[in-house]
């Protein structure tokens, strides 16, 4: 059941990079937009560190820092010098590290739910997850999600883009997302109604 609570007002590619038609990464590495993160903080409290599992070029990361968070990440592979760490989040938690305090990330999208499943795990306060708007209307997803501590929904607008990072890093400007993105946040042990609400890039 969801609640509309309305804000106060205040993949190599197999076409040219151009086309914004991209091949699938194989690792799911997909860059978000900047402002996804930075905007995120700016609106939710979040109590202790944040930690990102998936943390790719490290944007979450350098959010987080700028709003005041201290911030640490990890991933399969290390693309970013605030990647403090590689590590597969699927493996067992290493025995005697603490749990994370929050964890935000943009998981790859193949294994979200158990991206989801393992942070609400290991996390104490809450979860914060980049995932396509389409898991609160497609049938499967949106029965799995009743059954989560899902505490809120930010639908961010306008809709971001979100290329392989590849494309990123090659220089090229993220524009013509053909997809829309919500952030999904969580709270270990929360049991009510989900909040709807709006990220919005400019407010």
């Amino acid at each position: 059941m969801l609640q509309i609570v309305r804000r106060p007002s205040p993949v190599a590619a197999t076409r040219p990079l151009n086309a914004r038609i991209w091949e699938r990464d194989p690792h799911d590495y997909y860059t978000e937009e900047r402002w996804c993160s930075s905007r995120l903080f700016e609106d939710v409290l979040f109590e202790g560190s944040i930690y990102d599992p998936a943390c790719g070029s490290g944007r979450i990361v350098h959010s987080a820092r700028v709003a005041g968070y201290k911030a640490y990440g990890s991933d399969i592979i290390r693309r970013s010098p605030l990647c403090h760490e590689i590590f597969d989040f699927r493996d067992p938690w290493p025995r005697g590290r603490p749990r994370p305090q929050n964890i935000v990330c943009n998981p790859p999208f193949t294994i979200a739910e158990l991206f989801v499943d393992l942070a609400l795990e290991r996390c104490r306060h809450k979860v914060a997850m980049l995932l396509p708007h389409a898991w609160l209307t497609g049938d499967e997803h949106s029965r799995w999600l009743e059954y989560k501590p899902l505490r809120q929904v930010l639908v961010m607008t306008p809709r971001p883009s979100m290329p392989p990072g590849r494309v990123i890093e090659a220089g090229h400007k993220a524009e013509g997302g053909k997809q829309d993105f919500d952030w999904f946040i969580f709270e270990p042990g929360y049991h009510g109604v989900a909040e709807v609400g709006w990220l919005r890039r400019n407010p």
